[in-house]
């Protein structure tokens, strides 16, 4: 499953904590860019409010006037956003033009010369930032209150736009940042990549061992592997040494005790010939299959067919010589058996030697590779086995044809090798008119 993969948990993990910083990031600063423009807005107001406190007069009769009206004109356009007040205590004594009959609605500030800043609900309930300061104009004692309010519309326009372009900006440093850590996620676990693929290498033969250059982290569990394959085919070797031995040491007896038991007349000596028969066929059968199964467990195991096919070839020439039998090779080149040569060596010349045997003058030997599996066929231009009689000689010790030298075995035993290495042999009618044996065996790869 893709939750189990390293590089799923690596990258989401990864993925979670930029976004989650970029989100952090992205609140921080619109948060300190409100403040900014906030902080500007409110200087541009306070700018203002110091023009008009300066331009704040009290004439001969007591009464306020304005020396000059503030320059900029958003204050003579109605409803602007923008807009001036002064109070006399709780009494509005002069406005804008851009208040129109609307008044402005603040709390006035409690001591003399103190510089605050309101949010009130304005004409039309716009939202204001309000200026105020208390301003002495004269001798008695009373307080002028000066207000400047500015439309926080455009403090929210302001940020709008920015947190809009903040936003875009971030998703490309986002997406930067994960294609980063996804590149630097593929170029960190790369060993791990190759140390799957050197593995397929062992066991499809390229390669005997793991090589030595894998990074410190990696290295350890490559010296490990490198151990337990060196013990497994140790231990594989010895098997196969002990099975050879049992086969030397029990071949022997047999021998003498089938030599002696032909000595012997009449029923009795009948009997025992058979049962050594029997004997010395269940010795090559279980000795064959404990081979193969330790051979077919081989990891690096990895037989090229041609130089096989060539010694199984200049040897039937030799035994057939006086018969002059043509062995004619097709598509043997590049094709590589997953299993021991000895076992290949046994199965195909068995297969050989039956065509050959049979053969009127031609043997044909073909080979492919479908989906890593091995595909040999042997035909000759024999008379063939009749499609009844097929399942018959591949069990030991049957033979069609008594007048013929052999044991009977050959075919059962490349069956038997063949099932142990999950193969198959199969036997059908051959277009030169003799017998046609297909022998499926799993492929190594032929890259090497």
């Amino acid at each position: 499953m893709i939750r189990n993969s390293l590089t799923f948990r690596l990258f989401v993990t990864s993925v979670v904590w930029v976004s989650l910083t970029l989100v952090i990031v992205a609140i921080l600063l619109t948060i300190m860019f409100q403040q900014h423009v906030e902080e500007h807005f409110d200087a541009f107001l306070f700018d203002h409010l110091e023009e008009n406190v300066a331009a704040g007069r009290i004439g001969e009769n007591g009464q306020f006037f304005m020396s000059w009206i503030p320059v900029d004109l958003r204050f003579n356009q109605p409803l602007s956003g923008w807009y001036w007040q002064v109070n006399k205590g709780r009494t509005v004594i002069a406005t804008s033009s851009s208040l129109g009959n609307d008044l402005l609605t603040f709390q006035l500030p409690e001591s003399e010369k103190d510089r605050e800043i309101q949010r009130i609900l304005g004409p039309d309930n716009e939202k204001l930032r309000i200026a105020l300061v208390n301003v002495p104009l004269d001798n008695s004692g009373q307080r002028y209150t000066f207000a400047i309010a500015g439309s926080v519309s455009i403090i929210e326009l302001d940020v709008e736009d920015f947190t809009t372009d903040l936003g875009i900006t971030l998703i490309v440093l986002g997406i930067g940042l994960v294609s980063v850590i996804l590149l630097q996620i593929r170029f960190g676990l790369k060993p791990l990549r190759l140390l799957k693929d050197a593995l397929q290498d062992v066991r499809s033969g390229k390669r005997q061992r793991l090589p030595d250059d894998f990074p410190v982290e990696v290295q350890p569990t490559v010296r490990e592997l490198n151990a337990v394959m060196d013990h497994s085919e140790a231990l594989l070797e010895r098997a196969r040494t002990q099975v050879g031995d049992l086969a030397h040491a029990l071949k022997n007896p047999l021998s003498v005790i089938k030599n002696e038991a032909n000595q012997i007349q009449g029923e009795r000596g009948a009997i025992l010939v058979e049962k050594a028969d029997a004997m010395g066929n269940y010795v090559e059968r279980y000795l064959s299959r404990a081979r193969a199964a330790g051979s077919g467990n081989i990891v690096s195991a990895s037989v090229h067919i041609k130089p096989i096919a060539d010694d199984i070839s200049y040897l039937m020439k030799h035994v057939y010589k006086d018969r002059s039998i043509d062995i004619e090779f097709s598509s043997l080149n590049n094709l590589y058996f997953k299993g021991d040569a000895q076992d290949l060596e046994e199965m195909l010349g068995n297969l050989m030697d039956n065509a050959c045997k049979w053969a009127g003058s031609k043997v044909k030997v073909s080979a492919s590779n479908k989906n890593l599996r091995l595909v040999l066929v042997v035909e000759d231009d024999g008379t063939g086995i009749a499609e009844q009689d097929r399942a018959t000689v591949l069990k030991r010790g049957q033979r069609l044809d008594e007048t013929v030298p052999g044991s009977g075995l050959g075919l059962g035993i490349v069956l038997d090798l063949a099932t142990l290495y999950q193969g198959s042999l199969t036997l059908e009618q051959s277009s030169m008119g003799g017998l046609r044996a297909v022998l499926e065996l799993p492929a190594a790869d032929n890259n090497l």
